[in-house]
């Protein structure tokens, strides 16, 4: 009998350290340097400023990703995104960059096509079927 208190004690001690571990010290960090750009005119201003130094090649296809995010050009949108990933040299911060700018894309599609538009539908059914390749 006298055993059962302590182990419930033992329990309750390590669920609390275990509570603890969990709350404080497992948080992830995003980055102190990468911003979260929640629209695709804030995705494609952060594509700017990244890829200022990149070269050339580089630079070209995250200017033509940042203007088809700014004028609502998902198809190019799309495939200059496509395009920027499939380069192997990315910093960690383009990296993000160009993630920010596919989450704000498609979320951006995925509330147009809820408003009906047939445009933002067929990019979105083309960048899946692209996906699944």
């Amino acid at each position: 009998m006298r055993n059962k208190p302590n182990l419930l004690a033992g329990w309750a001690c390590g669920l609390s350290a275990a509570l603890l571990l969990v709350l404080t010290g497992c948080s992830k960090s995003t980055g102190d340097n990468v911003p979260v750009a929640n629209t695709p005119k804030a995705a494609a201003s952060q594509l700017d400023q990244v890829f200022t130094s990149a070269n050339v090649e580089v630079k070209n296809d995250a200017k033509v990703a940042s203007e088809a995010l700014r004028t609502a050009d998902y198809e190019k949108a799309i495939e200059s995104l496509q395009a920027l990933k499939a380069h192997q040299n990315l910093t960690f911060e383009q990296g993000m960059a160009v993630y920010n700018s596919t989450v704000a894309l498609e979320g951006r599609l995925i509330a147009a096509m809820g408003a009906g538009d047939p445009n933002a539908r067929r990019a979105y059914e083309r960048w899946k079927e692209s996906r699944r390749d």
